[in-house]
């Protein structure tokens, strides 16, 4: 009998396909508020939200990885994520996503490797428990968050 470790993840619901996310990534998820106006030309930068008296910079991932992106849907809400970096310009940051995220606790044996290439802004592609997930570049979209 071999003792096989469970981590705790999260799938968020994306556009497109489901970012696997440990759960310490999650701070919180909130309603989807309209962000104000971004001051930058990069079209995965939407502006700034305010959380907890906290202005926060929201994203989207989809554009990031040269995705498509809608800009409403009546299922979006924001998933406020931890910095994975440490970095104290950036403690906390929005992305925008598609419902609730899904709690799903995983072994080494639920996952195994896709075929299909990753994106720009995704360090891999999995399975993981027969769901086709992507696993996102955090500490990528931090630094361009940052930059």
């Amino acid at each position: 009998m071999t003792n096989t470790a469970t981590i705790d993840s999260l799938l968020l619901p994306m556009q497109q396909r489901p970012l696997f996310v440990p759960t310490e990534c999650i701070a919180d998820v909130i309603d989807y508020s309209r962000p104000t106006k971004a001051e930058s030309d990069e079209d995965w930068y939407l502006g700034k939200i305010d959380w907890r008296g906290l202005s926060i910079p929201l994203i989207t991932f989809e554009r990031a990885n040269q995705g498509r992106f809608a800009e409403f849907s009546a299922t979006a809400r924001i998933a406020v994520m931890n910095s994975t970096t440490g970095n104290k310009q950036l403690p906390f940051y929005g992305m925008v996503i598609q419902g609730v995220p899904q709690s799903i606790p995983v072994t080494e044996i639920d996952v195994r490797e896709s075929t299909d290439p990753s994106g720009p802004a995704e360090i891999t592609r999995l399975i993981v428990k027969e769901i086709a997930v992507a696993i996102p570049n955090l500490p990528r979209m931090e630094k361009l968050l940052t930059d």
